[in-house]
């Protein structure tokens, strides 16, 4: 009785990695049910690693054949979620650009939990940054916020910017996705806006040295999950039983609608993204896992700044949410990139991440 049930839930297994196989290539906007897979793939390859070896070690050889033959495409997926050889660069000549992207949260407006300012522009100093891309960096008025977003305007105020409305004297639009440079920007607009709301892409093509480059700055369709999901989430992740089918069925459906809005914005993005007359830079939250169709479509030949010299499981949501890597770093497939690094800040759900890409 008990070999049947592994057999069912081995079968299980093996049908939901084959979704989550299948998950980067088609749209959710038609197989909304495969981005839930995608999203579950590093614990379904999990749970099939441990039914090989059970198989194993009960010499149960013929099923572990089957496990393993579930495992073997899961291997080119791997350096997206795990990295263990990290590039540093050497001390050589060329022409670097150090680039940071940040999802700030509004700098703790709605849950700050700490005071990490002090940290933040040390950090920043530290990193040197050429290009910043933020996202959520829209002055709500907060006690926190008032004085670290004076004060960034205060020393980066040198730095070309787009949609930087917090550093006006208006009052903010709520589209806070920014792009800011150490260098001269000559052209700059919108991307994408599907969404209609603070879920964007915007471009700056800025000038380094003898290069043109086009800085992409995205956001896309958050879950925008209340008090009331996440503790329906802490509830299942708890194994409680006190979840009723209306919250699961709530959370499911914006789950299903953040997925089919994502693959939109990143349909429309790539599109953009062809048109391009330059070579790209691409920064943001997607908000959405490796083996998702939003990610494949956007990065397409562009290489991802973790997988060039991350190191170890790169999460960059730290969120009430399960812990993924949805900020990222993508640049042109002809320039190499090193010194890949996340950094925790209290007042935000995200990571900041950086890296430092050679352009020749």
């Amino acid at each position: 009785m008990i070999l049947k049930i592994l057999l069912l839930v081995n079968a299980l297994v093996g049908i939901g990695m084959i979704g989550a196989y299948l998950a980067p290539i088609f749209s959710p906007r038609d197989f909304w049910f495969l981005a839930f897979l995608g999203l579950s793939f590093p614990f379904l390859v999990l749970l099939d690693f441990l039914f090989c070896v059970g198989w194993l070690v009960g010499k149960k050889y013929k099923l572990a054949i089957f496990s393993v033959s579930l495992l073997l495409p899961a291997i080119p997926h791997v350096p997206a979620y795990l990295q263990i050889n990290p590039k540093v660069s050497a001390n050589e000549a060329g022409i670097f650009l150090n680039v940071v992207d940040f999802n700030t949260h509004y700098m703790g407006a709605y849950d700050f939990m700490g005071k990490d300012s002090n940290y933040f522009f040390a950090l920043l100093d530290t990193l040197k940054p050429d290009v910043i891309c933020l996202q959520e960096f829209t002055n709500l008025g907060g006690y926190q916020q008032k004085p670290m977003f004076k004060r960034f305007s205060n020393e980066y105020k040198s730095y070309a910017n787009y949609n930087a409305d917090i550093l006006s004297q208006t009052y903010p639009t709520g589209y806070g996705v920014c792009i800011f440079s150490k260098y001269p920007i000559i052209k700059k607009g919108f991307l994408e806006r599907v969404t209609q709301s603070s879920n964007l892409s915007l471009f700056a093509d800025i000038v380094v040295g003898k290069d043109t480059i086009r800085v992409i700055n995205t956001h896309l369709k958050s879950i925008v999950f209340d008090r009331k999901d996440y503790w329906a989430v802490e509830q299942m992740a708890s194994g409680e039983d006190l979840l009723e089918t209306a919250d699961f069925r709530r959370i499911v459906a914006k789950l299903k609608y953040a997925f089919k809005e994502r693959a939109k914005q990143a349909e429309h993005l790539r599109e953009q993204m062809e048109g391009s007359p330059y070579k790209l830079i691409v920064c943001g939250d997607f908000n959405d896992s490796p083996m998702s169709y939003s990610y494949r479509t956007i990065r397409r030949n562009l290489k991802d700044a973790f997988m060039e010299s991350g190191y170890g499981m790169s999460r960059t949501y730290i969120g009430k949410m399960p812990s993924f890597r949805i900020d990222y770093i993508l640049h042109d497939k002809t320039w190499n990139s090193f010194n890949y690094r996340t950094n925790k800040l209290n007042f935000s759900d995200h990571k900041m991440i950086s890296c430092t890409i050679k352009l020749r």
